[in-house]
């Protein structure tokens, strides 16, 4: 880039649509949301890159009447970035509701979902050194092979929640408390499709604990649950014609269990 800095200011607004799209905002999990709007938009403020980083700055805004829930870090990291299987978009993700195929002996520790009140906005920055080196969390890396490559897009992806987060995992989790038999011996297949539920880690007790005041704090921390938890939504910015160094293993988008 020759020194250059090169500076872009855009601005994308995000509604539910029932296809994704850019500028977007679509159901995750169950599949595409069809609802009506909810309110919950994303602006891309500031995008600059130049020899040594990329800055990236947004803001979310809710524009509904109630509460949303907006992730903030995914865990103890604040984003993953890695580069898709076909090696042509650096995704930079910020949502819990994703597939993930890794063995872990520790489970990442809990994503951080704050509260934005209603006409409420937060602003927030997301800054990577270049050449980008991948951040894996949840996206399986596929295989040892470092890729060194441009990439020409990129996607900035923030996961949130149209209603009370809290109460929505402690009314699950409330249900799971009262189940009497053994969640592992139940069949996987079984427990996916009809005990969900029961995926959603830790106890009720054990949430509380770890989110003893959340309407408070403005905050609740979730941990990963294997979607197991639905109903997030995403929020989603798209560009085209950039050049990001990169340099890394890649993510795979093939199940290697099956």
């Amino acid at each position: 880039m020759n020194g250059v800095t090169k500076t872009l200011t855009v601005l994308i607004l995000c509604t539910v649509c029932s296809l994704p799209f850019q500028g977007q905002e679509t159901g995750v999990g169950s599949g595409p949301d069809e609802s009506t709007e909810t309110g919950v938009t994303i602006e891309l403020t500031k995008l600059e890159v130049n020899d040594h980083s990329l800055t990236l700055n947004y803001r979310v805004k809710n524009n509904s009447d109630h509460d949303a829930w907006v992730c903030t870090d995914v865990s103890s990291k604040p984003f993953e970035v890695f580069a898709t299987p076909d090696a042509q978009t650096l995704r930079i993700r910020k949502r819990l509701d994703v597939p993930s195929w890794n063995l872990w002996y520790r489970r990442p520790s809990p994503a951080t979902y704050v509260r934005l009140s209603p006409s409420g906005a937060r602003e927030d920055e997301v800054s990577i050194e270049l050449p980008a080196i991948p951040r894996f969390v949840y996206a399986s890396i596929g295989g040892a092979e470092t890729v060194v490559c441009t990439i020409r897009r990129l996607v900035l992806e923030v996961g949130h929640y149209d209603e009370d987060l809290p109460a929505l995992v402690r009314s699950i989790l409330e249900v799971a408390d009262g189940f009497s038999g053994e969640s592992w011996t139940i069949d996987p297949r079984i427990k996916k499709t009809y005990f969900r539920g029961l995926s959603v880690q830790g106890s009720l007790e054990a949430f509380d604990t770890l989110n003893e005041d959340p309407y408070g704090e403005g905050r609740v921390r979730i941990p990963y649950s294997y979607q197991a938890l639905t109903g997030e939504k995403v929020l989603r910015i798209e560009i085209d014609g950039v050049a990001i160094p990169y340099s890394g293993q890649i993510e795979t988008d093939v199940n290697p269990w099956e």
